[in-house]
């Protein structure tokens, strides 16, 4: 059984399974209850920095759409005339353990490359914002007090991350599935008991079709709701980095492969131009692809005679690194929309009155 496949039968639904892990999970409910309550209570300490400090996180484990939002928020706030920073973590990146500075105003420093794929991916798209990657927010935050003129610093995947401040938190979900099941981990997929969503300064719900129905668990709160819209710009040819219509994938034989935590929103994504898809290759999220895996693909990409291999931004950045022929490969451009923009310029502009600009 496949991670996403777990997920939907143990964590978005109650089975047998989930129900077994309970007692697990209301024991680590208590000691994540008991570690907030001490930070509230000053018995921990956070870190406050002397810059503004907005954190993009998620209540659950899998696919969220921090990245895309992160991009998005950064972007707009530089925009807004603001000086913009983005601490990530560098998950499964060479610099997971240091801080590392991967990009600045002028450019991409070539040891982006090796910070893992979603901080590469957020510095190729925020051109002109610095990116620094080290799971030590607090030296990270330090660092970019002491080396860098800046306004505002985004805490990519931050919300449990209580030895830095946050001034502003938002707290983003699946729009299909927000909270899984409703159980805690191991028995569900929430990383935090659902109460936790009080500190959240802002939800959003991500990857919304059509008309949105705002689900019960948001109603318990007046936090401002945002929700956003995905749609594929157009493909980017892997070797000479050209745009693709989408007529020019249509009745072809197409593979899709992915490594992301939501592979279902990659194909309704794919689905929503009328592309049809032979097969979807999924790994999991942040999978780090060998030469073997891609070798095994193209043979059977090969044998069914496949015109195109699409795979989404986030793999392409891995992907390209390894020695293979290119020539069948496409990435899909991803657009994302707030759909509430009233509420969202409204957001942004008490965000630049509490910074003080």
């Amino acid at each position: 059984m496949s991670f996403h496949s777990f997920i939907e039968k143990h964590w978005v639904k109650r089975s047998i399974l989930s129900y077994l892990f309970l007692p697990f999970a209301f024991l680590f409910s208590l000691v994540l209850r008991c570690r907030r309550k001490l930070y509230d209570w000053k018995l921990f300490r956070s870190y406050r920095a002397h810059t503004f400090v907005i954190s993009v996180g998620n209540l659950t484990i899998g696919g969220n759409g921090k990245t895309p939002f992160t991009i998005l928020l950064a972007r707009k706030l530089m925009e807004e005339g603001l000086h913009v920073a983005v601490s990530h973590r560098g998950y499964k990146g060479a610099y997971e353990n240091t801080v590392q500075l991967i990009s600045d105003e002028t450019q991409l420093y070539q040891c982006a490359q090796e910070a893992g794929d979603e901080a590469l991916l957020i510095a190729q798209n925020l051109k002109g914002i610095p990116v620094v990657v080290g799971k030590n927010r607090k030296k990270v935050l330090k660092y970019l007090e002491e080396n860098q003129h800046i306004d505002v610093v985004i805490l990519d995947d931050s919300f449990q991350h209580l030895k830095v401040h946050h001034d502003f938190d938002f707290l983003l979900f699946n729009g299909k599935n927000p909270i899984g099941n409703g159980f805690l981990t191991p028995a569900g997929m929430l990383r935090e008991p659902e109460g936790m969503m009080k500190y959240a300064d802002s939800f959003v719900l991500n990857d919304i079709k059509g008309e949105c129905s705002v689900p019960q668990i948001f109603k318990k709160y007046s936090t401002p709701l945002l929700s956003t819209s995905y749609r594929i710009a157009h493909f980017i040819h892997y070797t000479d980095l050209k745009k693709n219509s989408f007529s020019f994938f249509v009745g072809k034989k197409i593979f899709l492969i992915s490594g992301i935590g939501n592979p279902a929103s990659f194909e309704n994504s794919i689905k929503e131009f009328e592309i049809n898809f032979v097969h979807h290759y999924q790994f999991s999220d942040h999978h780090e692809f060998s030469k073997d895996e891609i070798a095994s693909i193209l043979r059977n990409a090969s044998n069914q005679k496949i015109d195109v291999i699409i795979t989404t931004e986030k793999d392409f950045v891995k992907l390209k690194k390894l020695d293979f022929d290119l020539e069948k490969f496409y990435f899909a451009k991803l657009e994302v929309t707030i759909n509430e923009m009233d509420t969202f310029n409204g957001i942004i502009n008490k965000l630049k009155k509490e910074i003080g600009t």
